[in-house]
């Protein structure tokens, strides 16, 4: 067979002797394979001028093998063969005649004791040792590995021999019978085959028997059971045979597999390979490819097919591959030598990549060489150590900022988590689970980036103070700056692609990757550009108040600057200042990316194989959104009432710890930790969430603005009511603690208790006020004025019903008596569960985080609105 590309047979060696080409099967549930051999070697015979009459029977006696663990395959693999070999020769189901070389592995544990006691001769042993081999077939099946060479044919004379008592108390008889099925699957595993095909079971979790003899025999190859048969099956080809294969296409790339790689690249040729994609299986979403190897050193190219770009299933892909086949001159078709991807760090099979793209990491310097790139630590337990910043006390020095690796972001950012490092980390180190490596980096200048994304490489400067782990791999040196603009580049992102292609960016994998140090006067203009790329992104993340230096709301800057005049009194024209700002930060940052990337593109001389142009999508920081914008100056706000935020001390004026009066001028926070989140007015005071927005709004741009203000939020955060009041009033209640919910990863600050489906009370506190009486402050000082509250609305509504005399009205003010009544049973029924709650005087840790104290405050899903 001199070349074979998976799916398709092109050219075959014109053998004399049809009968000595053989094929096995060597899968676990895929007979089918044998069905399609069948029609290959149809085509074969009859070129030969055989008829099919004898065709058939010659293919399925002398041609075709196929090995399977599960019964239940065998059987239709054997039954969808069989009728191939009818549909040319109806002797074929005459089973005297006609025998098939597909079976099913036996395990041979119910091999009787006396069965081995009565086994004799100078082969007994042999015999022995393959019943041993055998004893757990049907999970290891054609990876059980023979240590020496067997005489069958004796093997099986011996066994055939052997006398059996007719009563056969002793089961010799089925003794007898599973040996001899074991010793004929032992002869077809330990022949060599013209071709080998498989598509074998993706695994990598083994049960402990599984897992040691994995260990023990296949030990270079043991990250998934799938590799063990990539190794298995090219060694159970002659030589110059070949060996089929459809598996995750993970093992071209990732470390796990590099002395698979590394075996192969050496020692057998890669004939042809296609890497299809993500979702050709419309089933499941599956990286997989399909290739083939050829059992002789490499000698020769290799040829490519990359259908990654393809997306529409099975179908798109296979006419690819055979446009492909049809004309070899199509850009998604590669041939390369192997040789090559020696070249490369970990030997990916990066058989796309150009001859200069080789020489780039051939020829140039490594960045482990020029810095230090780590693995941070391991707690053992995450949800114990961890937390979002903003869920402890700002003033507990126990906690240390995190890097934990996040989303795709570049240049500063992804700052969300503290670890407990209090006495140098002493907890976790004793917690007999941790692994805290590299600790001597800790708190160093670095640049940080995620391990594991779904999207290309991002590096963001990371200043002194932080802890890394292993999610947020660090690099470490005295060339942070022209390293980050390398790390963020297309040249970077482009050759990161070549050995780290599955989104995994581990430290040594990156460390690996080459680098060249530019000239000073090049690095002098690339260390400018990087930093204004830090100060833009930082000024960005800053922002927005998941960030621990944010200092006021940007909505909010003409507080404290000379743009008053610019603002004119109209939140509308303060977003149109923040609009222009975002964007003309957007513009420079990608402006300088596209600079970076000309710098390394001439660096690395790949002009003619990379564009220095920036998607949009790839720079990292926001462009203004007015209705996120304006919902977050709404949360903001919440932060206002509660003291969290000031507008007299920029950041955060509280969290946690001693309360201070004095820091509070301009717009006084709530006496008492709540605000009511009534549908409707209720209060005249400060228990009214509109009350106070509107006094927020009077304090920021003007009483006389607070109208045309409230008008434009409405129809910004487009929640529909009769008024800019009732829909913003709309919001709070229906949409606040989602949005809050979401923008603080489920660990809201802000809680919300909700009495049920009515709203019959709806109220939020701050969780760094909370303290052992809110509860009940909140029943005698909130529930019960509500509760007379709604009590006078229905009789005003009652009166109003019985004197109206249009219909329509008539009903609208019955719906809202019907309403007002729902909410004040739920209020009444809500009031005995908070009672028991608030009775209990519960103690909440802010150290525990959101997750527990919420749970002991909720008390069965039955106070709080859910997480």
């Amino acid at each position: 067979m001199d070349y074979l590309l998976p799916g398709e047979i092109q050219t075959v060696d014109s053998s004399e002797n049809l009968e000595d080409m053989r094929l096995i099967d060597n899968a676990m549930g895929s007979g089918h394979i044998l069905v399609y051999a069948f029609d290959v070697f149809m085509k074969m015979y009859a070129e030969q001028g055989y008829s099919s009459r004898d065709a058939a029977l010659s293919i399925v006696q002398n041609n075709l093998y196929g090995l399977e663990i599960d019964k239940r395959a065998y059987q239709l693999a054997y039954f969808a063969l069989m009728m191939k070999a009818r549909q040319y020769n109806r002797r074929a189901l005459q089973p005297e005649k006609v025998k098939l070389n597909v079976h099913v592995f036996e395990d041979t544990d119910t091999v009787s004791p006396e069965f081995l006691d009565a086994l004799s001769g100078e082969y007994a042993d042999d015999i022995k040792q393959i019943i041993e081999l055998f004893s757990n077939a049907r999970e290891l099946g054609s990876i059980i590995k023979f240590d020496k060479t067997f005489n069958w044919t004796k093997l099986r004379e011996n066994v055939e021999d052997m006398h059996t008592d007719a009563l056969d108390i002793f089961g010799m008889n089925q003794s007898k019978k599973i040996v001899l099925k074991v010793l004929t699957i032992g002869e077809i595993m330990s022949t060599k085959y013209d071709v080998a095909v498989t598509n074998p079971p993706y695994l990598n979790k083994f049960d402990p028997d599984m897992k040691k003899y994995v260990k023990k025999n296949y030990a270079d190859y043991s990250g998934d059971l799938f590799s063990v048969f990539i190794f298995n099956n090219i060694n159970l080809v002659k030589i110059g045979g070949y060996a089929a294969y459809m598996t995750p296409f993970v093992w071209m790339f990732i470390k796990t597999y590099e002395k698979l790689r590394s075996y192969l690249v050496a020692n057998k040729e890669i004939s042809s390979l296609i890497q299809m994609e993500y979702s050709a299986f419309e089933e499941a979403t599956v990286p997989i490819n399909t290739f083939v190897l050829k059992n002789v050193p490499n000698g020769s190219n290799g040829t490519y097919i990359k259908l990654s770009a393809f997306k529409g299933g099975m179908n798109v892909q296979r006419d690819k591959v055979l446009e492909a086949i049809a004309n070899p001159d199509i850009d998604y078709l590669y041939r390369t030598n192997q040789a090559n991807f020696k070249k490369i760090p970990g030997s990916p099979i990066a058989y796309w990549v150009s001859n200069h793209v080789f020489g780039v990491f051939a020829n140039n310097e490594q960045i482990k060489n020029v810095g230090d790139s780590k693995k941070g630590l391991d707690t053992g337990n995450n949800s114990k150590y961890y937390r979002y910043w903003y869920e402890v006390n700002s003033n507990d020095n126990k906690w240390t900022p995190l890097n934990k690796g996040g989303d795709f972001r570049k240049w500063y950012g992804n700052h969300n988590y503290v670890i407990n490092w209090q006495n140098s980390g002493k907890v976790i180190k004793e917690n007999g689970r941790a692994n805290i490596r590299n600790e001597k980096y800790y708190f160093k200048k670095s640049i940080s980036w995620t391990d594991l994304t779904s999207g290309p490489f991002s590096g963001r400067l990371t200043p002194k103070g932080f802890i890394f782990d292993a999610a947020g791999p660090s690099y470490f040196g005295n060339n942070l700056l022209t390293m980050l603009a390398y790390l963020n580049s297309k040249v970077f992102n482009t050759l990161a692609y070549v050995t780290m292609s599955t989104m995994h960016y581990p430290n040594g994998q990156v460390g690996n990757m080459p680098f060249k140090i530019p000239a000073k006067p090049i690095t002098i203009h690339i260390e400018s550009l990087v930093k204004n790329n830090v100060m833009f992104s930082k000024t960005d993340w800053d922002s927005f108040e998941n960030s621990w230096d944010f200092k006021r709301h940007p909505l909010l800057l003409h507080i404290a600057d000379d743009k008053q005049t610019e603002v004119g009194g109209r939140l509308e024209n303060a977003f149109a200042i923040w609009k222009t700002e975002a964007q003309d930060r957007f513009d420079q940052l990608k402006a300088n990316e596209e600079e970076l990337n000309r710098i390394f593109i001439d660096l690395y001389g790949l002009n003619d194989e990379l564009t220095p142009e920036v998607e949009d999508k790839e720079v990292s920081v926001r462009r203004a959104d007015e209705e996120r914008d304006i919902k977050s100056l709404l949360s903001y706000f919440i932060g206002l009432v509660f003291g969290r935020y000031s507008l007299d001390t920029p950041g955060l004026a509280y969290a946690g710890g001693e309360w201070n009066t004095d820091k509070y001028q301009k717009f006084v926070p709530n006496k008492d930790n709540l605000l009511l989140l009534n549908d409707d007015r209720y209060f005249d005071d400060d228990r009214d969430i509109m009350n106070r927005f509107r006094t927020f709004l009077a304090v920021t741009f003007g009483e006389e603005h607070v109208q045309e203000n409230m008008d434009y939020i409405a129809y910004v955060i487009g929640k529909k009511a009769d008024n800019s009041e009732q829909a913003i009033r709309k919001y709070f209640v229906d949409d606040f603690f989602k949005d809050h919910k979401k923008g603080y990863q489920k660990r809201p600050i802000y809680w919300e208790f909700n009495s049920g489906k009515q709203n019959g009370l709806k109220a939020l506190m701050y969780l760094h006020r909370y303290d052992e009486g809110e509860l009940a402050m909140m029943r005698t000082d909130y529930m019960y004025p509500l509760q007379s509250r709604y009590e006078e609305r229905i009789e005003k509504l009652q009166q109003w019903v019985q004197d109206e005399s249009v219909t329509k009205t008539k009903k609208q003010l019955e719906k809202k008596l019907k309403h007002v009544t729902q909410q004040l049973k739920e209020l009444k029924q809500y009031d005995p569960i908070v009672r028991h709650v608030a009775d209990q005087r519960i103690n909440l840790d802010l150290d525990d985080g959101v997750l527990v104290n919420y749970e002991k405050l909720q008390d069965g899903n039955k106070i709080l609105s859910k997480l």
